[in-house]
């Protein structure tokens, strides 16, 4: 946030150290020097003056704050919507139901209006004038979302008054309240005193130094070299190469696991196969929002007369954004790690079956495929390859519609690793999901291996990822 005072005016304070003649008394130079110094300290004076009271300006500018939009509600008598409290309650139920879409964004406060400002592109999605806020509200603790700061708006041109919920959570939601009632009451009396103190107050508490972490610093990772890359790749690909001996090496043993073992092994498959179907689900429930976002943008445009923004039509225009490419990629590998995991577990679950779960997933391949305009995308996802045993199970499985946007896939999706070169490098996958969750290891024999396993193949996507870093940031720069 702008608007730190700092200490230190632009210029040197400065000191006068009158010099002496031998005879212990000032010189007439001295004397006219002396008189210089007194004007010189009176001029100091007025440009510290100045100076304060064109920092108390500068610091009562902009205040901008990283926010998330929850929702925005129309106030209406007939839909029970009048109060700040009907609208959390509405907006627990929408929670309760997954229908909340939160949206990234920074909410702007200047002596003139409220804005949100687009994160990325630093455009102005909407301004609220300080003469259109009828209220402003912190709630703490409400609902799941336990910081919101609620405003209450209306244009002349509306009807009814707008109520938007907004997240904050890398600041006190107390503060952007108090800064907002700042604004409209200096608004109101014409005079800029009450929001400067507040800003200061909030320049202050935000400038605070935080207590000590907990835990020791991390330890910096080691220099990356190629060397490293090159050695890293031929281990995993060294290790994928003996796959076919450990597969039957593990097969021979198998009877050699408890059946604890194996319910450990299946419960931990089950756990990962319900975060990635809540991933999947997660994110084409964003590209249906952003698909309804761009139907009612679409439909305010048809009806308006004018050519001049409305109310709400900027937060709309962001959430009508479909999602970056990067997001499309990681939804297709989790897709296809999806499919193998339901092949390993088709003996193992019911109700529903692994079959029901294969139909069940390719509706929303379907509809995310269409979204990327065709297979082409999704053609381009390497890994994770899908197992023999997967395409075995799919080929069984799948119903005629189902196969043909299975095989326009192409070969990254319909060839096991045998039937690629074997020097063909395929770069290992490791799922990272939304929340941040992580398998269990498994506590028992072979779990250090598998760890060790992890690791490795962490380490060689994470150097991947870095280099693929470095050449998009080469090109960009050339």
């Amino acid at each position: 946030m702008n608007g730190h005072i700092s200490n230190t005016p632009p210029g040197g304070y400065g000191s006068y150290f009158p010099q002496m003649n031998g005879y212990g008394s000032p010189t007439f130079a001295q004397a006219e020097r002396e008189q210089n110094s007194r004007t010189s300290a009176k001029a100091l004076y007025e440009q510290r003056k100045n100076y304060a009271r064109d920092s108390a300006s500068s610091i009562s500018e902009t205040s901008q704050y990283h926010v998330e939009h929850l929702t925005t509600f129309v106030l209406d008598r007939k839909e029970a919507m009048i109060t700040v409290d009907d609208g959390i309650r509405k907006l627990k139920l929408l929670d309760a139901k997954g229908k909340v879409w939160t949206q990234d964004m920074i909410l702007q406060v200047d002596d003139k209006a409220v804005s949100l400002v687009d994160l990325e592109s630093k455009n102005e999605l909407e301004n609220f004038p300080l003469s259109t806020i009828q209220h402003c509200q912190a709630v703490m603790n409400a609902c799941n979302y336990n910081s919101i700061l609620a405003l209450v708006c209306k244009e002349p041109t509306q009807n009814k008054p707008d109520l938007h919920l907004f997240q904050c959570d890398e600041i006190k939601v107390s503060f952007i309240h108090e800064d907002i009632e700042s604004a409209i009451s200096d608004s109101k009396s014409g005079k800029q005193k009450k929001r400067l103190e507040t800003l200061r107050m909030i320049s202050k508490a935000d400038s605070a130094i935080p207590p000590p972490p907990q835990a020791p610093a991390p330890v910096p990772p080691g220099t990356i070299t190629q060397v490293d890359v090159r050695s890293r790749v031929a281990a995993w690909s060294a290790w994928a190469a003996e796959q076919g001996e450990f597969e039957k090496h593990r097969q021979y043993h198998d009877h050699e696991e408890t059946a604890e073992m194996i319910a450990a092994r299946i419960d931990r498959d089950v756990q990962i196969l319900n975060h990635i179907l809540d991933d999947i689900e997660y994110f084409v429930t964003k590209l249906q929002k952003a698909a309804e976002a761009f139907a009612e943008l679409s439909k305010r445009k048809k009806t308006k007369k004018s050519k001049k923004k409305g109310p709400g039509e900027g937060v709309l225009t962001l959430r009508a954004k479909p999602p970056p490419p990067d997001e499309f990629v990681d939804c297709f590998q989790k897709f296809k790690h999806g499919f193998n995991l339901l092949a390993k577990l088709k003996f193992h679950i019911q109700n529903p079956s692994a079959a029901e779960l294969v139909h069940f997933l390719f509706t929303p391949l379907r509809l995310v495929v269409q979204t990327t305009g065709g297979p082409e995308l999704a053609g381009t996802v390497l890994s994770p390859l899908l197992t023999k045993d997967t395409i075995d199970f799919l080929q069984y499985t799948v119903t005629s519609e189902e196969g043909q946007l299975w095989m326009s896939l192409g070969d990254t999706w319909t060839k096991a690793r045998a039937d690629w070169p074997k020097d063909h490098f395929i770069p290992p996958y490791v799922p990272r999901f939304r929340n941040g969750w992580e398998p269990p290891l498994l506590n028992f024999m072979g779990a250090p291996k598998e760890q060790e396993l992890n690791h490795l193949a962490e380490s060689v996507a994470n150097v991947a990822e870095q280099q693929r870093k470095q050449e998009m940031k080469r090109l960009s720069t050339e």
